[in-house]
Order: structure tokens, then sequence, then C-alpha cells
């Protein structure tokens, strides 16, 4: 059993790792998750949000540019300075029709590639709360997943809600928390989760989301999890990560940033 664990650890380490590709000259998107940038796009009432956390111990400076091709310089568009430590969100509008955005550096190391802010689906943003629909630094993609929660930043030192939206997997199987990341950011983890719909099991410090026979596959799950946020002194991005279950044999990877503020 632990064995096994320590598999899927190895596995979830390299997906992490794997670019994901666009278009067909197989362009490798994502951003370098060993940069000591991390970055989390959200969304609320049309409007996308990108936060940004610098783990490093060095004031730094990100440059967005416009990309399009590896034939022409990108064009710059943006320049975000970062504390050391720190974390901002920023209205990310202008963005929005982006096709894709090069991440650099003010001192030029190139952090990576990513496509612009993509509008979601309507009926994914009219609870009026803030959505996630992708992974930290574009990765871990699950596409008919998402997460919502009440506020763009969430209170320190108190207990927070946060919904994650999903569908039924293979087997029964839907989402395990926590996972093992290589993503170098603090992490949370859920201490109880609730769903109507779907079973709740607990396994040491392990949650699993499983569905019982004939739950409907079609259906968006919603779970309600309750997670113990820390005291911080200055705003914070943490990891929640776990796993989705994918086909009978596979799983993937499943990682959200979430804003704890003092």
């Amino acid at each position: 059993m632990q064995r096994t664990f320590r598999l899927c650890a190895l596995a979830l380490g390299a997906t992490l790792l794997a670019p994901i590709h666009a278009r067909a000259d197989r362009l490798p998107l994502g951003l370098d998750i060993g940069s000591g940038i991390f970055l989390q796009e959200i969304w609320q009432a049309g409007t996308p949000h990108l936060c940004v956390a610098n783990s490093s111990g060095n004031e730094q400076t990100l440059v967005l540019s416009r990309w399009r091709s590896r034939a022409m310089p990108a064009e710059p568009l943006l320049r975000w300075r970062m504390d050391a430590h720190s974390t901002v969100c920023h209205d990310a509008s202008a963005l929005a029709a982006e096709s894709l955005i090069e991440y650099r550096l003010a001192g030029g190391k190139r952090v990576g590639l990513l496509r612009g802010p993509g509008r979601p689906d309507a009926e994914r943003t009219g609870t009026g709360g803030f959505a996630s629909f992708s992974g930290i630094n574009g990765t871990c993609p699950t596409p008919g997943n998402w997460t919502e929660q009440p506020s763009l930043w969430l209170k320190g030192g108190q207990a927070a809600r946060v919904d994650l939206l999903l569908t039924v997997g293979a087997d029964g199987a839907l989402m395990e928390f926590p996972a093992d990341t290589r993503l170098d950011l603090p992490h949370l983890t859920p201490r109880a989760a609730s769903a109507p719909t779907l079973r709740i099991e607990h396994q040491g410090s392990s949650l699993l989301i499983k569905a019982d026979p004939g739950t409907g596959q079609a259906t968006v799950h919603r779970v309600q999890l309750e997670i113990d946020l820390p005291t911080v002194t200055r705003p914070t991005m943490y990891l929640l990560s776990g796993r989705k279950r994918i086909d009978e044999s596979g799983w993937q990877c499943f990682v959200r940033g979430i804003l704890v503020e003092p």
C-alpha cells in the first residue's frame, strides 16, 4: 500500500513538471515551478484576476508580453513589481483578449508562456462568488472541474469554506486530498467535507470523495470543503492539492492557489 502511494506521488510530481502544449507546433505552455513565481487565475462576474506569489527572498518584477511567434519579439504589455515573499492580485481584464502571454522577470529570465485568461461558461460564474478553472502556473488541467469561494481573499486564523465542483470519474472514485506536489508553497489540507450526492471517507489524514453506483456521471456535484486557515502576517498564497480520477487506471493532479490575508 505504501509503495503504491509513493508511486502515485512520483507520478503526480512528474505530471506537474510536464508541459501543456498548444497548437500544431507543440508549443509548451506553463510557468516554471522552479522560478519562485506562482500564478493563479480567478474569475468573478466575468472579470479575470491574476494572483501572483513571489516565494523568493528577493524583490522581483514580472513582465507580461504579447507573444506572437518564435520569429517575432514579444510585445511588453504590463510590469508587476513584487516584494520578496509577497502575494498580490491584479485585475487582468486587459489580458482577456490575448491569445498567448509570455512571462519574464525584469532581468531577462523567461518564466514561461500561458494562454490569456479564457472566459468561462456563463453558468459557472452566476453565483456572484469567485471561481477558479485552472491550476497554478497552468499545471494540472481538469476540464469540467472548478472551485468556488465567497471572496477573493480568505481571512487567516478562521475556518473557511471552498466549494469543489466536479463530475464522477471511473469506478466511482472522484477526488483525494492531500497529494504531494513539487510546488514550493505552504499547504492546506481540508479537515472535513460534505456533499448531499456523494460519499465522503476519511483514511488517516486523507480525505476521499467517492460516488455510489448509479450516481449520474453527467451531473456536476458540489462538495463543501472545510479548511482551517493559519494566521498570517501578510497576504499569502497557500496550496490546495489533491488528485482527480480520470480513468480506471490513472489520476490527474488537482492544484489551486488559496489566498489568505491577515
